[in-house]
């Protein structure tokens, strides 16, 4: 049986951070379109991206608030 944990985090600003998990949700909790590697999510989306069995995604996301302030909630699913 394979082990995961989630861990949840909130953004208010623009952020940098790397996945390393087999999962990763952005929800745009905020007034305004944010943008997550360039790709548009508006007010009240999500953005859901999943992996296989075993995967673990490694990419660099870039949280953007588009200069105003904002509210996104980051779910990962982490293999332990």
């Amino acid at each position: 049986m394979t082990q995961y944990r989630v861990e949840l985090a909130q953004y208010t600003e623009n952020q940098r951070l790397t996945s390393y998990c087999n999962a990763i949700t952005f929800i745009n909790n905020g007034a305004n379109t944010i943008l997550v590697n360039n790709f548009p999510i508006v007010a009240g989306a999500t953005l859901d991206i999943s992996g296989n069995a075993g995967e673990i995604d490694v990419t660099e996301y870039q949280i953007n608030f588009l200069g105003v302030v904002g509210n996104c909630w980051v779910i990962k699913k982490m293999f332990l």
